[in-house]
């Protein structure tokens, strides 16, 4: 046999004599195939149309270069002439870039392979451009031999024995015979006949990809001249006609006579009534699928260079893994290496993926057995990369480019290190993986479903895999679509395959891939098991799996760079597969700049999105991705929520009969525990600890007792409620996740030491951000209303137990409902936040008994404001009177914005009586902040309010004259109101700063730190230096602007009324009939304002339907007078910033929340009717 055809170039063989130099420079396995079309009557050599790909050895050359991402070891071109002068020649010619797997050192193993095999009376001479892996090439070559072939094979490579197979038994059949992946064209000329022909094929799956289109003649006839074929469309464009070009469907091959015909079309994929499990006679036992994936496995081995594997976290991935590490052991046994096997995640910080992988590692052996790496991204970084993947990937279809990009950082790590790795794809087509899958209506749709998408594998999975890891010189394999333990697989009854709605919310048997998991509880030949945390995960698409919250980053920044006239234009641009959203017009936009003409090459799903092409409906996706991403959260996440404690206690629905998984605080386990069965990360879980009952998520709502959740409302939502609490906004959230990712996994010591460090810095910062007067220092709170114990312990550290305390409350009605009972030293919750929830009868703490106190309401029964500071001063003057030290408050800014008219000093210097300025919803500026310092108030804040952090983080402001006094003097007493029954219950020594160093020795007898009261100050930290820049007269101004605007924006409306405005909380009053709504009408209304409730009202104009259909959130009713209550439209940080930048479409969202007042004000009655 000889190696025949012209060779224009061979960069590898130039390279022949210098084999000990490796080149950075990274190609990859691809083939360049072209043709003259001589079966039809005008193609053909003899009428030499112009095709450069056939005329002009640069062409050839520079295109073939194209993929040179595909090829690292061996880069060849050949051309030449088929056919002779009894039949129409042809020309041809064929490029390759050759990842070796398989003999890489055998320059006889470089493709194009140009063979000559000798037939009865003549020879065959075959042309061969191959790309992928056979994995049975010895079986293929061994069954030539058996019925007479004796032509010796030239090299070890697997792709020869293509050649082989075709000359003794035609293409189709040696389609049929290949278990591998692989694409392939072959041109042959009987050199006796001198007829010609010409072959190509792809996998039964789509691992490899293959396109094919035709060029036109330069005299611009409807002729074609030429075919071209390619691994990748770019190398298309530019020769091809672009309306030719078109995708070989896996399983399909192509002859010019017969155009594509399936070869591999197996009973259970064509037959609907396909039932073998209905015949008794059909067994399948869980070890025969068990014993057909490992030799899947097994045999995805064969390489003669280094190789790796995806671990992406998931059970897919961890189940090859779980099979592969006894066959590797074994393999390197056999030739003395004890090396650990390479594997690569890639994952956010404390991603469902990473953490699950990371636990998956150790189970393996951990680092003496597997070489974990780990590519961490964020958000930001991988914006820049969408143009360069779209390039790759060849598609627009949206779904695919999200898992793409953790997929490219990936593979381009791998590359680093290995040039094959094997993957867990393909698994969720075969056991019914995704969680849509919960809603199929009975087995046969389960079985049904499995064909539709194991059918769209090569437009989708495989289309990804091969693109990302073939654009870094790395192949992918993927044991779990082998075609035998996919025939084996499908024979099984599906009602095996059956998802559990209810399991799926608790991670328990019955959820997505019961059947799958059950297979591989078992260890595996080396006595290692997959982590029952791991084997019980939800599943997670790549893009959810790598961190749960940067697609909606991703998705949100790449829609702001389409405008709103480009999406309604979309229809007209691309009538092809029309963009129906900003993301997907953004990806559109970039594949036409690079494949203009070639949209309807792209085969997205139908209906945007896998799930929305099943033959039943399901809630469970958008075109967007998962609407819950919660729900992939795990029990492993929860290594970084924390423990202080050596004992490890859980009772969580997540952690189903796996023991424990991590510690949480003891104090934090109910509140930890809520949150995660409600389905919250780990991460969105710690924002709810350290608090009391408000922040306790509810199981059956999965909000707090404010209707708000751990995580930020959807980008397509007005929020307006932050006088009342807030959800974290997306910044807060970052920043909180990022503070979380630092304080991961620390314990004990370690713990508080970084804790401790935490809240230093963060009063450094709160004490710029307020640009504090020197000496002033800051006490860290769970709350506003837990911070009016503060004042009571500083009044007996200043006057000693023997003085009888009393304390002044206003405003009762508009502060919290905890700062009344707090101020005469009861407790006002459920729950403490060092402690959890209360047992036994205690109403007042430890230490703070025998306080008196009044309390002052904010308006009288017709509404009207009641003079605070009047009774204020009589309340001071009869506390004088009877030798009692009073604590005199005045609030700035309650419910209303209500302030009173005055805010009483502390008389000398605190000696006399103490001040405190209640401005807790932080709407107040610089210079009133230093007026009230500069009388010795103290100055209760919160940054959860205006600041919107997640609630509730406080703080108690320490002016410098009762600072001084306080440092170095001794602890109050009782000492017992350190105890856990007293202040200990709220604070650590960590809370104090410097002027109260005596009482955090007392405070830190027990280890213990408030992890979720940093993560929550934290997100009300970058609120606050979101507007750190901008002066108080600007912000002012501004929020002067916004209040009359929207206050006339209410008015313009007949059914409600702008009852008060102060400052950036506008009060209403909604009209119902004569009077106004009743809080309990209110109540519901602002129930209603977060829904869509437009299809709960039939008669509603168009324009009002529009406004009840748009989800905004608005300050909870507050009871104002016998007659009526109002509900509030608050400025929060975050308004105001968008404001500042652009007042107009602030004011839009506005003008959305005041017309869907006025909607759900005119059909209450409908609305009440509706039981909703």
């Amino acid at each position: 046999m000889l190696r025949l055809g012209s060779v224009l170039g061979s960069r590898q063989l130039a390279r022949k004599g210098a084999a000990a130099t490796r080149t950075t420079k990274r190609e990859m396995c691809g083939l360049l195939a072209a043709i003259d079309d001589v079966w039809t009557q005008r193609g053909g050599a003899s009428h030499a149309p112009s095709v450069p790909l056939l005329s002009d050895a640069d062409s050839l050359r520079n295109t073939t270069k194209i993929l040179h991402h595909r090829g690292p070891d061996g880069y060849q071109v050949s051309s030449g002439t088929v056919g002779n002068s009894s039949s129409t020649p042809a020309r041809w010619s064929m490029g390759h870039t050759r990842l070796a797997i398989v003999d890489p050192s055998n320059r006889f193993a470089d493709m194009p392979f140009n063979l000559e095999f000798p037939t009865e009376g003549g020879k065959k001479i075959v042309h061969l451009a191959a790309n992928g892996e056979i994995y049975n090439h010895n079986e293929v070559y061994d069954e030539c031999v058996k019925t007479g072939w004796d032509t010796p094979k030239i090299s070890g490579s697997d792709c020869e024995s293509i050649a082989h197979a075709y000359a003794k038994f035609g293409g189709p059949k040696t389609a049929a015979m290949l278990d591998g992946m692989f694409a392939f064209v072959i041109f042959e000329e009987d050199a006796q006949t001198g007829k010609v022909k010409a072959f190509a094929a792809r996998d039964p799956v789509g691992i490899k990809p293959l396109y094919y289109g035709r060029t036109k003649c330069s005299n611009s006839s409807d002729d074609a001249a030429a075919y071209v074929f390619s691994s990748e469309l770019k190398a298309l464009v530019g020769h091809c006609d672009p309306n030719t070009v078109v995708a070989v469907p896996p399983g399909h091959y192509w002859t010019p006579e017969e155009g594509l015909v399936c070869y591999y079309n197996p009973e259970w994929l064509r037959n609907d009534d396909y039932a073998p499990w209905e015949d008794e006679s059909h067994k399948v036992t869980d070890d025969d699928v068990r014993e057909a994936f490992s030799k899947a496995v097994k045999k995805r081995m064969m390489a003669d260079v280094d190789y790796g594997f995806f671990l992406s976290g998931g059970v897919d991935s961890c189940i090859v893994a779980h099979d592969l590490l006894p066959f590797w052991r074994e393999e390197r046994a056999a030739i003395g290496d004890d090396r650990p096997i390479s594997t690569y995640t890639v994952g956010m910080e404390n991603s469902p993926d990473v953490m699950a992988a990371k636990a998956m590692v150790d189970a393996l052996g951990g680092e003496k057995r597997v070489q974990h790496n780990i590519r961490s991204f964020t958000p930001d970084e991988v914006f820049d990369l969408i143009p360069k993947i779209v390039y790759h990937m060849e598609t627009y279809e949206a779904e695919l480019i999200r898992s793409a990009i953790p997929n490219w950082l990936l593979a381009e790590r791998a590359a680093q290190d290995v040039k094959m790795v094997l993957t867990g794809e393909g698994a969720d087509e075969l056991f019914a993986g995704y969680l849509y899958f919960q809603d199929a209506p009975s087995p046969r749709h389960v079985q049904n479903e499995l064909r539709r998408i194991y059918g769209m594998l090569g437009n989708i999975n495989l289309h990804r895999t091969d693109r990302m890891t073939m654009a870094h010189g790395l192949e992918a394999r993927v044991p779990f679509l082998d075609t035998e333990f996919t025939r084996l697989v499908m024979s099984i009854d599906p009602a095996r395959k059956m998802v559990d709605r209810e399991a799926v919310l608790t991670n328990s048997r019955g959820r997505e891939k019961t059947f799958l998991r059950e297979l591989f509880e078992g260890p595996n030949d080396n006595g290692d098991s997959i982590p029952r945390p791991v084997l019980w995960r939800a599943k997670a698409m790549q893009c959810e799996g790598v961190g749960e919250d940067w697609v909606s980053i991703l998705q949100r920044k790449v829609s702001s760079l389409v405008s709103d006239a480009e999406m309604a234009d979309a229809h007209i641009t691309y009538p092809v597969n029309t963009p129906h959203t900003k993301e997907e017009l953004y990806y559109r936009r970039l594949y036409d700049e690079n494949f203009h003409g070639l949209e309807h090459v792209v085969k997205p799903w139908e209906g945007g999105g896998r799930a929305m092409g099943a033959a039943w409906k399901s809630d469970m996706y958008t075109r967007e991705g998962l609407k819950n991403t919660n729900l992939l959260s795990h029990s492993l996440q929860q290594k970084a929520a924390f423990s202080t404690t050596s004992t490890r206690s859980f009772s969580t629905a997540a952690q189903i009969a796996e023991g424990p998984a991590i510690a949480v605080q003891h104090f934090d386990l109910e509140a930890y525990n809520a949150a995660v069965e409600s389905g919250y990360s780990a991460f969105e879980a710690s924002l709810t600890l350290g608090g009391d009952d408000r922040s306790l998520i509810k199981t059956d709502v999965r909000t707090n007792k404010y209707h708000i959740k751990p995580v930020p409302i959807e980008s397509t939502s007005v929020f307006r409620g932050s006088c009342t609490g807030n959800p974290p906004t997306q910044r807060g959230y970052d920043a909180a996740m990022e503070l979380f990712a630092k304080l991961e996994g620390l314990e004990g010591k370690d713990l508080c030491s970084a804790v401790q460090d935490v809240y230093d810095d963060q009063r450094s910062r709160l004490s710029a951000l307020l640009n504090l007067p020197e000496g002033t220092e800051v006490v860290l709170c769970p709350s506003g209303s837990d911070a009016e114990y503060i004042p009571i312990a500083i009044a007996r550290a200043l006057k000693g137990d023997d003085v009888h305390i009393t304390n002044g409350i206003t405003q009762l009605s508009e502060i919290g409902a905890g700062s009344a009972p707090a101020s005469v030293g009861k407790y006002f919750s459920t729950h403490v936040p060092l402690v959890g929830r209360l047992s036994g009868e205690r109403e007042v703490l430890s230490g703070f008994e025998n306080l008196g106190g009044i309390t002052v309401s904010a308006r009288d029964n017709e509404g009207s404001v009641i003079d605070a500071a009047a009774e204020m001063d009589k309340f001071a003057e009869e506390a004088f009177a009877r030798g009692a030290y009073p604590i005199i408050h005045g609030v700035f800014g309650g419910k209303t914005g209500l302030r009173d008219s005055k805010l009483a000093p502390s008389l000398d210097g605190g000696d006399k009586s103490l001040s405190v300025v209640d401005a807790c919803q932080g709407r107040f500026s610089t210079d009133e902040l230093h007026e009230w310092l500069n009388q010795d108030s103290l100055v209760l804040f919160t940054a959860s309010k205006f600041y919107q952090a997640p609630p509730f983080c406080g703080a108690v402001l320490i002016p410098k004259a009762i600072a001084d006094k306080l440092r170095g003097s001794p602890a109050p007493r009782p000492h017992t109101m350190f105890d856990a029954e007293g202040l200990g219950g709220f604070l650590t020594e960590k809370e104090m700063p410097p002027c109260l160093q005596s009482w955090g020795e007392m405070l830190g007898q027990e280890r213990r730190s408030n992890v979720g009261l940093a993560l929550r100050w934290e997100a009300g930290l970058a609120g606050m230096e979101a507007l750190a820049h901008v002066p108080d007269d600007v912000r002012i101004a501004a929020v002067d602007n916004w209040a009359g605007t929207v206050s006339n924006m209410v008015n313009g409306e007949d059914n409600l009324d702008a009852w008060c405005t102060e400052r950036s909380i506008v009060s209403i009053r909604v009209q119902k009939g004569d009077g106004w709504l009743s809080m309990g009408e209110l109540r519901d209304l602002y129930r209603w304002m977060s829904m869509d409730v437009s299809g709960l009202v039939p008669d509603a104009t168009a324009e009002e339907k529009e406004a009840l259909s748009q989800a905004t959130y608005i300050g909870q009713p507050v009871h104002v007078s016998e007659s009526h209550a109002i509900v509030r439209i608050a400025l929060g940080v975050e308004s105001l910033v968008s404001y500042l930048d652009n007042s107009n479409t602030t004011l839009e969202e506005d003008q959305a929340v005041v017309k869907k007042l006025a909607a759900i004000g005119k059909h209450f009655a409908v609305l009440k009717d509706s039981g909703h």
